[in-house]
């Protein structure tokens, strides 16, 4: 990515990723380049999607063979939403009428580049969806650290993108709170259904 393609990118977020304010710590640019991998609304929007994928192609399946066939539907429907969205958003940015003159190509490469989150968001998650597969988790336990990971993650990045404005701790942990539900939601939905 090039530095102009990383300056317009913290624009979109609300922030200039160039643009340090004095005496930033370590701590605060390593928010802010997490931020700027996992932290962009299709890695959110990636995140509970794949949440809801997972819980509802593990209703009702139990055992090994099951944990491959949540594992392979999960993957194959979140690259199906990535391309989705890539298209979508190429498309919406090619017909943006302050745009006229962009190639499509050009339109192509600011989506990929904007929903890669959302492909991102799924690899922590499938690590256990993955060890069940290979029988080294039982499926229910891979299926339910995948979710609760997922929680994590939705509250993790709650957290970080108010840290990352300088918000007081608590601002933040109420953003984390607040994001990571949606990942509970999901988990009760998938518990209620179940029973």
């Amino acid at each position: 990515m090039t530095a102009g393609g990383e300056a317009e990118r913290g624009q979109d977020d609300g922030f200039d990723l160039n643009q340090s304010p004095s005496g930033e710590g370590g701590d605060v640019r390593l928010h802010r380049a997490l931020w700027r991998h996992w932290g962009t609304p299709a890695a959110i929007y990636g995140t509970i999607v794949y949440a809801s994928v997972v819980a509802a192609s593990s209703i009702g399946n139990q055992g090994h063979a099951s944990a491959v066939q949540v594992l392979v539907f999960s993957v194959v429907s979140i690259v199906v939403f990535w391309v989705a969205h890539v298209y979508s958003t190429a498309l919406g940015f090619h017909g943006d009428a302050d745009r006229i003159g962009d190639r499509l190509r050009d339109s192509f490469r600011h989506a990929l580049r904007e929903s890669s989150g959302m492909l991102e968001a799924a690899i922590i998650p499938s690590i256990p969806l993955l060890l069940a597969a290979l029988h080294v988790l039982p499926a229910d336990l891979g299926v339910l650290l995948s979710l609760w990971l997922m929680v994590l993650m939705l509250a993790l990045l709650g957290y970080l993108v108010f840290l990352v404005r300088g918000r007081p701790v608590l601002v933040c942990l109420t953003s984390a709170v607040v994001t990571g539900l949606f990942g509970v939601v999901v988990i009760v939905l998938k518990t209620s259904l179940q029973h």
